[in-house]
């Protein structure tokens, strides 16, 4: 999120537009090539395309130099040109690099200066004006540099300024490789072409090639700095991380190699040495993260080869952590072999036991629906059997043979002795007498494999261990994620949080207690995997399975969509409404969003659907055109009723069922970013962002007065969530989760 700093620092941007704009006029407009390589890009580009449009007037030509894009990219990029009246190029190539990708549009370029972009950042308003405006009031200089504002998922805003830079070039290129500057930013920067010209960026290496190329330019051009922010440059730690991690031997050789060539340009072998050996730090630290422990040891004779390095505190720590996790990792690996056997069970077959707090008999929404799919599916490979803590209130539904569900309390038992307190908002109440059924249900069905239903169920983790082969915590939230998303924020001083942390912290204690325990976790998401292994450093297996299509089979074919027309439409949100994320989403949809739509149809109606509405959703029935549907025995008529659905979701963990069940049976969506985070959807193409309430009523308009456009949509979506979400490949990935290749299923 944006600090109130940061925010001032645009704002007062955006106030001197109208100066940048009287400058540019006096100095010359110019005319600026942006570079953009760009691989699969279709979620972000139309966003990085839209981020140019304020500095239309300055640019000549955005070559979009596409390395061999498999997905809707070029096609999203064109449509998005195609509205903004942006002057777009297309160059197809096959070479494998971005920096072969951004040779290709230098080659091509014909403006008097060069814009580098990333396809997934953004520029700010006005920021080409400001760097043209700097190279023209300094015609020494041949590169301008801005400030740029890095956004790292979970962390707050960092503003980087450049500063540090002198008139003596190889200073500044000695000072940039050694760190005493800020790295420069794909599209932080303006280069005069005919000052940058022969300078090209390395093919060999993905890692660290702009800084090879930067540190060039450098020492030939002088350059001039800027404090305005000018790029949102958006840190994806996942990727960097698998760019790191993948053949790191490999990539620092290549690395070394370029930054030798760096010695023609007059840069000394010192700081070339220097620079090689931090890499190899870099390198060493994330190997370590992911517990490659083996890979990051050989990394540190790199870095210990170095003097500067060898006796250094960071390198010690290093040396200390890759000694513990060899170790640690050992005696981990002896533990569980054994139970990792379970893969060939005696009877040819997988028996799974899946523990959960609530029964799913019938499932009814989240967790449930969740547990249930992964039990279904498991059933596939083996008998399984279905405990919940809570009784089983009643039996319905249609249930897999080969799934038993039972309960580990009964009805109307005495409440009796609890394990443990309850010190966290996961927290449930578990009976001891449900820990004597459990271990009576385990020694019964002796499961090969044990899937545990998220922190909840933390007490029976440690009675589990010893009598289970395979261990499995299944993490459908990140919970300190999710608590700190929904405010859960320290009430005392920060030096008195130690003592008295807050739920968030609390929860994060209670994650590194449990995963030790376990031998595989399961997330939702690719983000959520990465959460995990950015938070606790995991020497274990983190599979993705993600959330299925829930309740009913998906239909093949797309259902007919009953368009509007004259009529009103018919707006559904469908949840679990005592759930805090979905009852802040519920009273937004009901109090600010359809007053909105109001001023556009008439009569438009909002159905609120979903178990256990809250007193703070119940209220929302006083609300004209609004109806609360508790507990609905059949979502598929709800379904059939509504002609969009909106979900304006401001906090959430895994991924929204809501959202998969919307693109299964054709219904339109509108949602926030975070409502989709997991799922991979393209804005425009998939489903339509919004973030603010005015955002969520223009494109609920503009949905109901385009048929032909949510006909597009329906048909992509449903394409999408039937490939990625339908059982077939729910299986796949429970049974991958499980252990289990592909000819073992």
């Amino acid at each position: 999120m944006i600090t109130p700093a940061l925010r001032t620092v645009q704002l007062d941007l955006v106030k001197n537009v109208a100066d940048i704009d009287r400058r540019i006029r006096v100095c010359g407009s110019g005319a600026i090539s942006v570079v953009i390589p760009v691989r699969n890009a279709e979620v972000t580009i139309g966003r990085t395309l839209r981020s140019l449009l304020p500095d239309r007037s300055r640019i000549r030509e955005i070559l979009l130099v596409d390395d061999g894009s498999d997905d809707a990219t070029v096609q999203m990029a064109s449509e998005t040109a195609e509205r903004c009246c942006l002057p777009l190029q297309i160059v197809p190539i096959q070479a494998g690099s971005s920096g072969a990708a951004r040779n290709v549009g230098v080659d091509r370029a014909v403006g008097d200066f060069i814009f580098f972009l990333d396809a997934d950042d953004e520029v700010i308003a006005g920021s080409l004006g400001l760097l043209h405006v700097a190279l023209h009031e300094e015609p020494a200089a041949g590169c301008a540099i801005g400030a740029s504002i890095r956004r790292t998922e979970g962390r707050p805003d960092k503003l980087k300024i450049p500063s540090g830079y002198c008139e003596d070039t190889n200073e500044n290129a000695k000072r940039y490789l050694s760190n005493r500057t800020w790295p420069i930013a794909v599209g932080s920067a303006l280069v005069r072409t005919s000052a940058v010209a022969g300078i090209r960026f390395p093919t060999s290496v993905n890692l660290d090639e702009d800084t090879c190329y930067w540190a060039a330019v450098l020492t030939r051009v002088p350059v001039v700095a800027i404090r305005d922010p000018v790029l949102l440059y958006i840190h994806d730690e996942l990727r960097m991380s698998k760019r790191f991690t993948t053949s790191p031997r490999r990539t620092l050789l290549a690395i070394s190699h370029e930054l030798d060539k760096l010695a023609t340009c007059g840069i000394d072998r010192d700081i070339l040495q220097w620079r090689k050996a931090w890499i190899a730090l870099r390198l060493t630290r994330q190997l370590i993260m992911v517990g490659h422990f083996e890979g990051a040891n050989r990394m540190m004779r790199a870095v210990r080869a170095h003097p500067q390095f060898r006796r250094t505190w960071k390198s010690f720590q290093y040396s200390i952590r890759i000694r513990y996790g060899t170790v640690n990792r050992r005696l981990r690996l002896q533990r569980t072999r054994s139970k990792l056997c379970a893969r060939a069970a005696p009877d040819g077959q997988l028996r799974t036991l899946v523990l959960a707090p609530d029964p799913a008999a019938p499932p009814v929404s989240g967790a449930e629906l969740r547990n249930w799919q992964n039990a279904v599916a498991a059933s596939r490979v083996g008998p399984v059997t279905f405990a919940s803590v809570r009784p089983v209130l009643e039996a319905g539904g249609e249930f897999d043979s080969k799934v038993h569900v039972t309960a580990l309390t009964a009805q109307g038992e005495p409440r009796g002795r609890s394990l443990g307190r309850r010190r966290t908002s996961v927290d449930i109440r578990i009976p001891q007498s449900a820990l004597k059924r459990l271990i009576a249900l385990v020694r019964d069905f002796q499961p090969d494999v044990v899937v545990v239903e998220g922190l909840p169920l933390f007490p029976l983790l440690k009675c589990l261990r010893p009598l289970s082969r395979l261990l499995i915590l299944d993490m459908h939230n990140v919970e300190s994620h999710l608590s700190g998303q929904m405010g859960n924020r320290p009430k005392h001083p920060v030096l008195l949080s130690r003592f008295f942390p807050d739920d968030a912290a609390r929860i994060l204690r209670l994650e590194r207690k449990a995963i030790p325990l376990v031998d595989r976790i399961w997330v939702c998401s690719d983000q959520d995997e990465d959460r995990i292994r950015r938070l606790f450093r995991v020497p274990i297996p983190v599979d993705v399975v993600p959330n299925g299509i829930p309740r009913f089979e998906a239909p093949k074919e797309l259902p007919p969509f009953r368009a509007v027309g004259a009529e009103s439409p018919i707006i559904l949100f469908v949840g679990h409404l005592s759930y805090r994320p979905n009852i802040d989403a519920a009273v937004r949809l009901a109090t600010k969003i359809l007053p909105l739509v109001q001023q556009r149809f008439p009569e438009p109606r909002l159905i609120l659907a979903g178990r256990s509405p809250a007193p703070a959703v119940r209220s929302l029935e006083n609300v004209s055109g609004v109806k609360i549907l508790a507990n609905p025995d059949d979502i598929l008529s709800v379904i059939r009723q509504a002609h969009l659905t909106v979900v304006p979701l401001l906090s959430g963990g895994g991924t929204r069922l809501k959202i998969l069940e919307a693109m299964a049976w054709g219904l339109p969506i509108v949602a926030t970013s975070r409502a989709v985070e997991g799922l991979g959807l393209v804005d425009g193409r998939d489903v339509l962002i919004a973030e603010t309430d005015d955002d969520f009523a223009k494109h609920i308009v503009t949905l109901c007065a385009e048929p032909e456009r949510i006909e597009v949509q329906r048909q992509t979506a449903h394409d999408k969530v039937i490939s990625l979400f339908g059982p077939a490949a729910i299986e796949r990935a429970v049974c991958k989760g499980l252990g289990l290749d592909a000819d073992q299923t």
